[in-house]
């Protein structure tokens, strides 16, 4: 198995299962598509060494796994209302919260702003926002723990309700 090919080779068996995986994880076949697809667009970018197909099928699991953990924990994820059962006000008033907590998010200083963004907003994980950042996780850690402790007292100033 070329190194350069892993990830084509990964998607091609075991699309599916991380696929399925996902979905069982989301309950959301959207978010779970979007989650398969960020792994092997991360085995692409950074393309590693299996010892067989069992080792990559672990991993493949693992990291679809670890991003719908990280999905689920997300801001987004959170106040993600179902369209279903949402009246046209309630969705209305949570959009506008919605608003207000990314402007606060906006408003933090940096670094906070940045990595609490990246974290809670797009989905990234610590491990990846240190990549970009060209920091050390710990660092990113910090950051966001930081920037969410700041963010909490300003929604509980702000009387934005979730």
């Amino acid at each position: 198995m070329l190194n350069e090919n892993i990830a084509l080779y990964a998607f091609q068996k075991y699309g599916d299962t991380a696929l399925q995986a996902a979905f069982c994880c989301l309950g959301n076949r959207a978010d779970a598509e979007d989650v398969a697809q960020e792994v092997f667009f991360a085995l692409h970018r950074k393309p590693r060494d299996f010892n067989d197909d069992e080792h990559l099928k672990a991993y493949i699991l693992r990291a679809v796994i670890n991003r719908c953990k990280n999905l689920r924990k997300s801001l987004w994820r959170k106040m993600r209302v179902s369209m279903d059962d949402a009246k046209e006000s309630d969705l209305a008033a949570h959009s506008d919260s919605l608003n207000d907590i990314i402007k606060m998010i906006k408003t933090l200083p940096p670094p906070y702003n940045v990595v609490v963004y990246l974290h809670d907003c797009e989905g990234y994980t610590i491990r990846e926002i240190a990549e970009m950042l060209n920091k050390k996780e710990n660092t990113i850690g910090s950051q966001l723990r930081r920037g969410h402790e700041k963010l909490r007292m300003e929604i509980s100033e702000s009387g934005v309700l979730l």
